[in-house]
């Protein structure tokens, strides 16, 4: 049998091809959330609510303290079935749920939000953290269909509840928030409580002489910890910067235009999703191949918002925020980067040698460097297009720094990586 070199020869485009079908119904019922909020509430409250919401990336990467991904990586280069795997799982959300929960009110207090405010972030991020380290572990064996899913049940539910309250005459700032809280602490329940159903069904006799996991994925974590940062930066930072710096209602002019150009986020989830886990197993890594789509992939989403990127906010906001259509060429700069960005961030991650990741992590708390005084610094210039220039800038330093790490131990993507990594993480 050959051995997998790329996307095709392995089937791995196939299972970013059904990643991205679940990953653009939900981007479909995102946009109808950012829809059902800008035509229901005022442009005061749809700033606050992109408060929320834009803080939890970068909230959730935080406190989650890279060991969804740090977990991803064992999992999928090791013999994971020899692991206490609930075991780990217990250990690390014993850790990382008060983490979120504090910095939850931690936020909340800094930008001098109501309690029922500071009540739905804390909710929205302790839940987050618990999503992602469930469907990681789905993720990690492969079953990535399943394991986005539960990855955007919250999103499901979200549309759902927005939907209903439109409906129903009642959408406005307090029963959004509830609704907030039900969705992401309703999904994190289920998940939590299903796979504690699942562990007491098999019985604690198929525990016995499974091997606690090394403590080594908990520090391993912190590695990934740095690379999450920056990329919560480039979704979250500015709409914090901009909420604190300038009005909600300006927050909610440009969280509308990002919230309609998130083709580009999608398209780099689904990437990433399935070729990280995949790394590790690939014989030979042809970079010119994955490259080469992304290229293509890359011209045919920026044409499409270049040409229609404004006819589309004018007919889902109804004429409300056109004013910030100037923003969407910026954003597709971001966008493109962001698409490139998506093959050394999942080759680092899932194939390279700790020594690389530890390279990659200084380069990108660089990169939080640079892009927090850019967006400092150009808002106050520019207002909300400093915000989009400056993300888009940094966006381009980010990939740079993973093209650098990539070409450096470019040696490692030609040989497949052997036996049990448990032991050399």
């Amino acid at each position: 049998m050959r051995a997998s070199t790329g996307l095709r020869s392995n089937g791995t485009h196939i299972r970013i091809g059904s990643v991205f079908g679940i990953v653009l119904a939900a981007a479909l019922l995102q946009v109808l959330s950012q829809v059902l909020l800008a035509r229901g509430l005022p442009k005061e409250s749809v700033g606050i609510i992109s408060l929320l919401l834009g803080a939890l990336p970068l909230l959730s990467t935080i406190s989650l303290l890279g060991q969804e991904p740090a977990t991803v990586r064992f999992i999928s280069r090791s013999s994971g079935d020899t692991y206490d795997i609930p075991a780990h799982l217990r250990r690390v959300l014993i850790m990382v749920v008060p983490l979120g929960i504090a910095a939850g009110v931690i936020a909340g207090l800094y930008y001098a939000l109501t309690v029922l405010s500071i009540l739905t972030l804390l909710v929205l991020v302790a839940s987050q953290n618990a999503v992602l380290l469930v469907s990681g572990v789905e993720r990690a064996r492969h079953r990535y269909e399943q394991a986005m899913l539960c990855r955007q049940m919250p999103v499901f539910l979200m549309a759902v509840l927005f939907s209903l309250l439109f409906l129903a005459g009642r959408m406005e700032l307090r029963s959004v928030q509830w609704a907030l809280i039900l969705a992401f602490g309703g999904s994190a329940g289920w998940l939590l409580l299903n796979g504690a159903h699942r562990a007491s069904k098999r019985g604690a006799a198929s525990s016995e002489g499974l091997l606690p996991v090394p403590s080594s994925v908990l520090r391993e974590g912190l590695l990934f910890l740095g690379t999450g940062l920056s990329f919560s930066v480039m979704i979250g930072l500015d709409k914090l910067i901009i909420g604190k710096m300038m009005s909600y209602a300006d927050l909610a002019v440009y969280a509308t235009i990002f919230a309609t150009m998130k083709g580009f986020d999608f398209l780099f989830y689904s990437i990433g999703y399935v070729l990280m886990p995949n790394a590790g197993s690939m014989a030979r890594v042809r970079l010119g191949r994955y490259f080469g789509a992304i290229a293509l992939l890359a011209l045919v989403v920026s044409s499409a918002y270049y040409f229609f990127g404004d006819d589309a906010v004018h007919f889902l906001y109804k004429g409300r925020y056109d004013s910030g259509s100037y923003l969407i060429l910026p954003f597709i700069l971001s966008g493109v980067f962001k698409l490139f960005y998506s093959i050394p961030s999942s080759l680092i991650g899932g194939r390279l040698p700790r020594v690389a990741m530890k390279q990659f992590m200084w380069l990108n708390f660089g990169t939080l460097t640079v892009n927090v005084a850019l967006d400092i610094v150009l808002i106050l210039r520019w207002g909300l297009m400093g915000a989009a220039v400056a993300t888009a800038i940094a966006g381009g330093i980010r990939l740079a720094g993973g093209l650098l790490v990539l070409a450096r131990y470019r040696s490692h993507l030609g040989e497949r990586p052997e036996g049990n990594v448990a032991g050399r993480l």
